[in-house]
């Protein structure tokens, strides 16, 4: 027999006030447990580099109107010519600065402070933060945890722009105002520092071009047997058909933007695919 209980709407506990309760009883708390597994760039790589690529923005419909992954802009500030992408830039990004990045591992990069359709803060390492998926959807906009957003923007601040700014802060990021001991107590925030290159087995970077090729095609969800197809294709190749003519416009339009993003060749291309057994 099931146990059934009468609700009414006006009971019905906010979300968020709800998971609060359950940490609490756990004897943390969603800030406290979202820092010890969200990482930040180390500040030194970012005064090094930043932003990792000064050419690339994000898709947006608001300040990109009309254009989409792949399209040139021109940014009104300063006039230099900027390509529009989707995450992959920004992921390389955060493989560049730290030598790490695992997909389908249950984390996500996340910009701290937004603006990911300014040049000048999406591949910068002071607005990454690479967070277990539960914690990072509670600092979007959408569903905002607000002390929980304002804790890594603080946490941002300190490690950037506090002392010795890694550069000067954009108009958008100011200090929140939070006392971060307050909210951790002795609990440090974890930084990641790349490895020396030496001990690195996969370099993402533009000296990498598999590896771009690589971001991409997991990015487009393409298999390498559907981007040697239409690779065959464009050089006017014998190939194995495709499965749908859908399945086809996808894989040249993945292909499309390799070659695009790569700057190879389509012999370049398959010499690459070879020499890495794709």
């Amino acid at each position: 027999m099931l146990n059934i209980s009468l609700v009414h709407a006006y009971q019905v506990v906010p979300p968020l006030e709800s998971l609060e309760t359950y940490f609490r009883d756990g004897g943390t708390s969603i800030i406290r447990a979202a820092f010890a597994h969200s990482y930040f760039v180390h500040p030194a790589a970012v005064r090094a580099q930043t932003p990792y690529y000064p050419d690339r923005a994000r898709v947006s419909r608001e300040h990109h109107p009309g254009l989409d992954r792949g399209a040139t802009t021109v940014w009104p500030a300063d006039g230099r010519k900027v390509i529009l992408d989707h995450n992959s830039r920004a992921q390389l990004a955060w493989a560049g600065y730290t030598g790490f990045l695992a997909r389908g591992s249950g984390y996500g990069l996340r910009h701290i402070w937004g603006h990911s359709w300014h040049p000048d803060a999406f591949t910068a390492g002071w607005n990454f933060c690479y967070m277990p998926y539960w914690a990072g959807l509670l600092t979007e906009d959408q569903h905002p945890h607000e002390d929980l957003q304002n804790a890594i923007r603080q946490a941002s601040w300190e490690l950037y722009f506090r002392d010795n700014p890694v550069c000067q802060p954009p108009d958008f990021v100011q200090n929140p105002g939070r006392d971060l001991h307050a909210i951790l107590g002795d609990q440090p925030l974890l930084v990641m520092k790349r490895r020396s290159a030496a001990a690195i087995t996969a370099t993402i970077s533009d000296s990498d071009p598999f590896a771009v090729v690589r971001a991409i095609r997991s990015e487009n969800r393409q298999s390498w047997v559907n981007i040697r197809k239409a690779l065959m294709s464009l050089q006017g190749k014998e190939h194995p058909p495709f499965g749908t003519a859908n399945v086809e416009n996808n894989a040249k339009a993945c292909l499309s933007r390799i070659l695009r993003e790569t700057g190879l060749t389509p012999e370049g291309l398959e010499s690459l695919l070879d020499q890495n057994g794709r």
